[in-house]
């Protein structure tokens, strides 16, 4: 999927900070990997938007042959769905004029800080001024398009209407903190589980008696929140195992479980506190409601966009498919 933000005039950022190669044989450069409504997308753009794409974890370092394939249909796939928008937008008669390519242009020249560092970006990124412009009125024309069919503002009342709605996707679930005393079942012991649950029975007759539970995990728990007394700190329906979490939610407040199997050992709860579920206010989640529904809206909307614009387009792969 082609997303807005590699559409919204990234193009001159590539020119800033992308390396291209230098020394790649002409012919190659010119060789057609897909045609899209007639339209020839050759090996140099593939290079470019691959570049573009590599995460930054691999700028200094190897990358696979398979991780390279990988990015490479990806790029190939933007560049195909960027033709195709272009053509949808022409169609619905969509024009950038020369005025707003020039404004445009000449935001681009001040950002690199001089005609000189503007020309030297064009070389390092493998781009004569003419393949610039060309691609900088695309692009100009496919903001355009979304401006116009894709970008969605959402009113405070929308957001309040859709608040009231969905109340319970904005609410807190309950939280239990507990205290856990783990009797690892060593699997390399043929009597691996005898002897866990011995020790387990060892805890809970200690238990019995009033002995202190944190410092009982200190001494008997195999896991690492023995150090802290078997402190688990707060936790929500779905973190842990289910005989263990099954356990826990039967308890009431200070009260300490039976003996809980699971694959892995013995465990023995004790429950500390118990948070209740909180309602968050709208004002609470407003600010991060807008932001996930317009990506959300905008998504649908681009989606079917493309969807239509590709069933318009004949799109033909000559490789990486």
């Amino acid at each position: 999927m082609l997303y807005m933000k590699k559409l919204l005039l990234l193009f001159f950022v590539a020119v800033f900070t992308l390396f291209a190669s230098q020394n790649q044989n002409i012919a190659d450069e010119k060789r057609t990997i897909a045609v899209v409504n007639g339209y020839k997308i050759t090996k140099k753009e593939l290079d470019r938007q691959t570049n573009m794409l590599m995460p930054r974890s691999f700028f200094h370092s190897t990358v696979t042959e398979k991780k390279l394939k990988e990015v490479e249909k990806e790029a190939l796939e933007d560049l195909i769905n960027k033709r195709v928008l272009i053509e949808y937008a022409k169609k619905r008669g969509y024009k950038i004029s020369q005025n707003e390519l020039e404004k445009e242009e000449k935001r681009i020249k001040k950002a690199f800080g001089s005609q000189k560092n503007f020309e030297m970006g064009l070389k390092k990124a493998n781009l004569t001024y003419e393949e610039f412009k060309k691609e900088l009125r695309n692009d100009l024309l496919i903001q355009k398009l979304y401006e116009k069919e894709v970008k969605t503002d959402l009113s405070e009342k929308e957001l309040k209407e859709y608040y009231e709605k969905n109340r319970y996707k904005f609410k807190l679930p309950e939280k239990i903190k507990l205290r856990v005393i783990y009797l690892r079942n060593d699997p390399t012991d043929p009597k691996g589980r005898e002897k866990a649950l011995k020790r387990a029975k060892e805890v809970m007759e200690k238990l019995k008696k009033g002995e202190d539970f944190a410092e009982l995990a200190r001494v008997y728990s195999n896991a690492m929140s023995r150090i802290k007394g078997g402190d688990m700190g707060f936790v929500h329906k779905g973190m842990l195992d289910e005989p263990i979490e099954k356990a826990a939610m039967k308890l009431k407040k200070g009260e300490i479980s039976d003996i809980v199997e699971t694959s892995k050992g013995f465990y023995i709860i004790k429950l500390e506190e118990i948070s209740p579920a909180i309602q968050l206010k709208f004002d609470d989640v407003k600010k991060r409601l807008k932001k996930e529904l317009k990506a959300k809206y905008e998504k649908q909307k681009m989606d079917k966009i493309l969807k239509q614009a590709k069933k318009e387009a004949k799109i033909v792969y000559k490789a990486y498919k």
